[in-house]
């Protein structure tokens, strides 16, 4: 079985990519504040969502100043949709900082001191920004490459990503390397698929040890490293309203989930913790004085290895005690929470207990 090597197989797969890449409305530009923007965006998010966000966002930061020198606060809004909004604060940080040095970083090592960008992201940055040859890994890439070489090692241990990156290094085009990194990760989205790889039309088949080896089926490759027991969080949520106002909660920035966003009131139990304790631990937490429902409904909600059940009520607070934690309790109407920086959470949870902010009085503070 003869093997096309690597650097052979650079221009097919170039070629291939201006053939069948799909338009996206990052890939229209060259301008490097764009670029990051796209690239920080996508980190976590599917392209077709930042797609819908991507351009709004940069008609309100048209560049790296109007991005530095707004609130954190009008960053979150717009980001809103996105999810994971430390992305946002690191987005803005970075803006910040590349402000104040007038000048953007000439190589990955430069991009990947900034805060929120990684080996892959500053990899790609450097790459298509400054035509450095940085390979990049994400799950396409490690896909795709994982079934060129036939590795039967899960793809994010050290050595077999050491291997990855030298074969990922040795496709790059040296006059192209930011087409050759989008490339790959474009044959891992249209071609080389997670459970239906079109081995027919990928270009870098004449090179894959997987497709050309009798017997093998690239549908089992990559191999899966051991998943990670999955965490499961109690909670009880409290809805305030007094008419078309919810009273919402400010979540501390190093929280490790909804960091940073808007949030009804909420604490966390322990597993098997009667919801009556929650006014008590409530008052603790927030300040002042709660009385909750005692019909409250459960909401499910999974954030990457964590489930969360929530109890929710609609529960009366009044101005009391002063918190023991950090509080940051505020009323909002209905078209203030959508400027907000919030959570699917948030929505989810009015609909499971059955109030929206243009109701009548129900349990409301004063």
């Amino acid at each position: 079985m003869q093997l096309v090597e690597p650097e052979e197989l650079r221009g097919a797969l170039l070629a291939w990519f201006d053939r069948c890449r799909r338009d996206l409305p990052w890939r229209r530009t060259e301008d490097p504040y764009e670029i990051l923007v796209a690239e920080i965006m996508l980190q976590q998010t599917r392209s077709e969502v930042v797609a819908t966000r991507y351009e709004g966002f940069l008609e309100r930061f048209p560049g790296v100043d109007a991005l530095a020198e707004a609130p954190v606060e009008s960053v979150e809004s717009a980001w809103s949709g996105l999810g994971y909004y430390r992305r946002a604060r690191n987005l803005h940080r970075t803006a910040r900082i590349l402000a104040a040095r007038g000048r953007l970083p000439a190589s990955a090592a430069e991009w990947a001191e900034l805060p929120g960008i990684g080996a892959y992201t500053s990899a790609l940055l450097a790459s298509r920004c400054s035509g450095e040859s940085a390979p990049v890994l994400d799950g396409n890439v490690e896909r795709v490459l994982s079934r060129f070489l036939a590795s039967t090692e899960p793809p994010r241990r050290a050595a077999p990503r050491r291997r990855l990156l030298a074969t990922a290094a040795r496709l790059l085009d040296p006059s192209r390397p930011g087409d050759s990194n989008q490339a790959l990760m474009e044959v891992g989205s249209l071609v080389c698929r997670r459970g239906r790889p079109d081995c027919g039309v990928c270009p870098l088949a004449p090179g894959c040890r997987a497709f050309r080896s009798p017997g093998l089926d690239p549908r089992a490759l990559p191999v899966a490293a051991p998943r990670r027991p999955r965490e499961v969080r109690h909670c009880f949520t409290a809805v305030v309203h007094r008419g078309a106002e919810l009273l919402l909660h400010r979540r501390p920035g190093d929280a490790d989930w909804l960091a940073g966003r808007w949030h009804l009131p909420t604490v966390e139990l322990a597993s098997g913790e009667e919801s009556s304790r929650a006014a008590e631990v409530l008052g603790r937490e927030f300040g002042g004085c709660w009385e909750c429902d005692e019909r409250a409904v459960l909401v499910r909600h999974a954030v990457t290895y964590r489930d969360f059940l929530v109890r929710a009520a609609v529960a009366r607070w009044r101005p009391g005690r002063p918190a023991a934690g950090r509080s940051s309790l505020a009323w909002f109407g209905h078209r203030e929470i959508d400027e907000l920086p919030t959570s699917s959470l948030l929505r989810k949870t009015l609909d499971s207990v059955g109030v929206h902010c243009a109701d009548p009085p129900i349990h409301s503070g004063p």
